[in-house]
């Protein structure tokens, strides 16, 4: 009999045990998720900021937020100094029924069509309001980079082999839930530092250098950014030291 009663009180003692150890395991998990759920590129949005290439709103930076297709276009504008062109722009206009003059996109997602970054979800239809995802930015980002033949199918793959991410940051990227202005930062603090395509510059040289859409003085803050140097052996190292890049 107190066999019976000391190994049915083991089994017990086991089964709470079990599940214990299945509770911790999951709130840690939980907890994990929770942790790499959270806003990780603040400095990359301040930097992005200071270079006006990035708005917050009047929330901040609301980085936990996710992009409308619409969105991304616009940001993306912004990001590689096409803002005021399309703002000042006459006469824009895409095949979009769903994004008509009176959007508040409309010249945007227009500028954006006539330069070939963007594509409809069909040929008359944009879809503005839907989120826009990581694959969707990253094909927009490659395209305006260069890169005409980014599609959202290939896009990680591109993203890694032009430079712009690495494999494993383009797959995180790429197959991620959701894209939330956090992780379009982290695209587009990478993307200025990322050469055009068939160019020895980055975009951030053409923005300071030929745009004149940032100053030379906050791209030399930044640390991203070397102002030229009228000396030629400093000129001659810094070919060297582009070209062994």
């Amino acid at each position: 009999m107190m066999g019976s009663l000391r190994k049915a009180f083991m089994v017990k003692k086991l089964a709470m045990t079990v599940v214990g150890t299945v509770l911790l395991s999951t709130l840690l998990a939980a907890g994990a998720l929770a942790a790499d759920a959270g806003v990780k590129h603040t400095a990359e949005a301040d930097s992005l900021n200071k270079l006006q290439l990035f708005q917050g709103t009047d929330r901040g930076y609301d980085l936990e937020q996710t992009l409308t297709r619409a969105q991304g276009a616009t940001m993306l504008l912004r990001l590689f100094g096409w803002e005021t062109a399309a703002a000042n722009t006459q006469g824009l206009s895409s095949p979009f029924t769903d994004v008509p003059a009176t959007h508040w996109a409309a010249k945007s997602v227009g500028f954006a069509f006539s330069k070939t970054l963007v594509h409809g979800v069909s040929d008359v239809h944009f879809a503005p309001d839907a989120s826009i995802t990581g694959e969707q930015f990253l094909a927009l980002t490659l395209r305006a980079l260069g890169y005409a033949e980014a599609e959202p199918q290939t896009a990680s793959e591109l993203a890694a082999t032009s430079g712009l991410l690495s494999a494993s940051e383009a797959q995180l990227i790429a197959q991620g839930a959701v894209f939330r202005r956090d992780e379009m930062v982290a695209v587009a603090y990478r993307a200025i530092q990322t050469k055009l395509k068939g160019s020895a510059r980055t975009l951030l040289q053409k923005l300071v250098e030929d745009d004149k859409a940032v100053s030379v003085g906050a791209a030399v803050a930044s640390g991203l950014y070397k102002a030229p140097s009228s000396d030629p052996m400093d000129q001659i190292e810094d070919a060297i030291r582009d070209a062994l890049k």
